[in-house]
């Protein structure tokens, strides 16, 4: 027994450590400006990404990400689906084979995830996601929320993010714009892109202010998605592939363990948080 409590004292000790050690890393981390290079590394993975997409949705015999894998991932994927469970997983490099590619003071975090949602129509779910002056207080990362126009199917909203992980919070002001498509009677994909993404000096108090977009500490500089739904029966599938850019990590904090892990989790994170959220408030 007490060579069971030695363990979990230091297993807890490290864990403080760690904190402490995040947390002075995070207060040290300089601004960081986003440059020009970032940007075009950015735009060009986004194109790769945006063909890969345009690819699996044109092909009525893949549309869903998970079509696009091996028979047993598919499987293992859908037990995990369910089983009322979130699945999410690092996309695959979108960059064509042979084509050097890098990003410049920068790094690119795509994600795709899915969940599935029973006995819930399609037609629910575009009324529950096309709500926009309502998502604040559904979503956990989205504070306030507004509708700005609509123009058929392409909506422009507003969101005021709130990032927070254990000790560093992030918070935005972001305007994003979505286009809805629909692939027959039981099939709708979307897209979406930050348009304007402003981090905040001074949350919640008088002196509350944006910072210069690219010249903040880099945890959000672009975001785009790629929404996948269809209806199954009564039931309907939800896939979200999430691509975003962010500052990279100094030379000095990659050698600092667990550091890098923690920084590079949090897109990951939030996805998996949309995806929960929807599946805990679509009824």
């Amino acid at each position: 027994m007490r060579q069971r409590d030695g363990a979990g004292a230091q297993i807890a000790g490290r864990s403080v450590i760690l904190v402490l050690l995040l947390t002075a890393t995070v207060r040290i981390l300089p601004a960081a400006e986003l440059q020009k290079g970032t940007v075009l590394a950015w735009d060009r993975y986004l194109q790769w990404a945006q063909q890969k997409v345009t690819r699996e949705l044109s092909n009525p015999n893949v549309f869903l990400i998970q079509n696009t894998l091996l028979p047993k991932e598919r499987s293992e994927i859908w037990q995990k689906l369910t089983r009322g469970e979130v699945f999410v997983e690092q996309m695959p490099s979108v960059v064509p084979q042979g084509i050097p590619f890098e990003v410049p003071s920068g790094e690119i975090h795509h994600w795709w995830g899915a969940i599935l949602l029973r006995n819930v129509t399609l037609e629910h779910v575009m009324h529950f996601l096309q709500d926009y002056d309502h998502h604040a207080g559904k979503f956990s990362d989205v504070e306030r929320s507004r509708l700005i126009s609509k123009n058929g199917d392409q909506y422009r909203f507003y969101f005021r993010l709130r990032r927070s992980k254990a000790f560093v919070t992030a918070y935005y002001n972001t305007e994003q714009e979505c286009t809805y498509t629909y692939h027959g009677a039981n099939r709708i994909s979307s897209q979406s892109e930050a348009v304007k993404i402003a981090e905040l000096e001074d949350a919640d108090t008088p002196s509350e202010k944006e910072k210069q977009p690219g010249n903040d500490r880099g945890f959000l500089w672009r975001l785009a998605s790629w929404w996948r739904f269809e209806q199954r029966g009564p039931d309907t599938v939800i896939e979200l592939e999430s691509a975003s850019l962010s500052r990279d990590i100094p030379a000095l904090i990659k050698f600092m363990p667990g550091v890098s892990h923690y920084i590079r989790s949090t897109p990951k994170e939030s996805l998996e948080s949309v995806l929960t959220s929807i599946r805990e408030n679509v009824k």
